[in-house]
């Protein structure tokens, strides 16, 4: 330790007489010592080093506290004292510390959280591995950029509370939706409820972006298919009663004739039947959701479907015709005509794949 010794003497000298550029010299100097030393260091030396190195980064600029921080942030025993008084300075001194050094246990990032706020807040969420204590605290006090940040850091660890805190947020915030479905270890009794936010999420933004007409028929749609898949007595009965029907369209399927030309064909045929199982296999959805879409009193919900799986108007309207009061009724199948036309096929898309969705969550 003769270096430290004649260090020291340097910095007595420097500390009394010395300018800024003196004391961010023998700084340099002493920060070079300690990190090509500490390795073999005991705890009674890095202390000597905690209070020279603290002393002296107390009275340097900003450009040469910046440099000190990110060269010992690094170091797996730097100075406890040096990293916590580095860790409550200006965000950008304090910014490598709170993102790298393992020398801040949970309690310090806590207490650093509460005294700085937002920005040390932010570096924090970057760290690896950000044990229960300072997630809880993040997310009770941080805000929604802050909660965003932790939610999307996926080595950091959640207690119970603090994730259906998060979960329970995420059913007004999407964006938090977004990154909470990418972490694994969401408790399996709040996975339904963030599958549930999601649900309601993903038909508000579908409703909001919809004509007042559509969107009726997409909620009253869904609604519907969820009432029969959710009815499990019924969900037997219709499996009962298509049997026949749908071993056939998978037969068909599976030989690659089934398309809409044979669709259109059952529908044409009065085989609601077939024509169901096979819209339900070529469009993805479960029968019964399937049967509300053809036979239920919903009447777009037809439309919305023919067009979004790029069918022509007279395939669709050869469903209609399985409709027993519409598909008979002339005033009723020209209006059907003419929102047909009106409805982009990009519009019905996405409606489809809502309905996917909505049948694939209750399935």
């Amino acid at each position: 330790m003769s270096s430290v010794s004649a260090l020291l003497r340097d910095l007595e000298t420097t500390m009394a007489r010395g300018s800024g550029d003196d004391r961010a010299q023998i700084l340099s100097r002493l920060t070079d010592l300690f990190v090509s030393t500490a390795r073999g260091m005991g705890d009674d030396q890095i202390s000597v080093f905690d209070v020279v190195i603290g002393r002296l980064a107390r009275a340097i600029e900003m450009r040469a506290r910046i440099e000190l921080a990110e060269r010992l942030s690094v170091v797996p025993n730097a100075p406890g004292g040096v990293m916590r008084q580095l860790a409550l300075d200006e965000i950008a001194v304090a910014r490598p510390v709170l993102i790298h050094s393992p020398m801040l246990t949970d309690q310090d990032l806590v207490a650093i959280s509460a005294a700085k706020g937002r920005d040390h807040m932010l570096a924090i969420t970057e760290r690896p591995d950000l044990g229960e204590p300072i997630t809880d605290f993040l997310i009770l006090r941080g805000g929604r950029v802050v909660t965003h940040a932790v939610a999307a850091n996926q080595t950091a660890r959640f207690s119970r509370h603090g994730m259906g805190v998060l979960v329970m947020r995420a059913v007004q915030d999407d964006a938090l939706q977004t990154m909470l479905s990418t972490r694994s270890d969401v408790p399996p009794e709040l996975t339904e409820q963030l599958m549930l936010a999601a649900k309601n999420s993903a038909r508000r933004r579908l409703t909001a972006s919809l004509e007042p007409g559509l969107a009726g028929a997409v909620e009253s749609a869904v609604e519907r298919g969820a009432e029969a898949v959710s009815a499990q007595g019924h969900i037997h009965d219709e499996l009962g009663r298509f049997s026949a029907a749908l071993t056939e369209i998978k037969r068909l399927d599976d030989a690659g004739r089934l398309d809409e030309a044979k669709v259109a064909e059952f529908a044409a045929a009065g085989d609601s039947e077939r024509a169901i199982c096979g819209i339900a296999v070529l469009a993805r959805l479960g029968l019964p959701a399937t049967e509300q879409i053809i036979l239920g009193p919903d009447r777009d919900a037809v439309l919305l479907v023919g067009r979004g799986l790029g069918w022509s108007w007279e395939t669709t309207r050869a469903l209609i015709g399985l409709r027993k009061t519409d598909g008979t009724s002339l005033p009723a199948v020209e209006r059907a005509r003419q929102s047909f036309r009106n409805l982009t096929p990009v519009t019905a898309q996405r409606v489809l794949g809502f309905l996917r969705m909505r049948d694939g969550v209750q399935q």
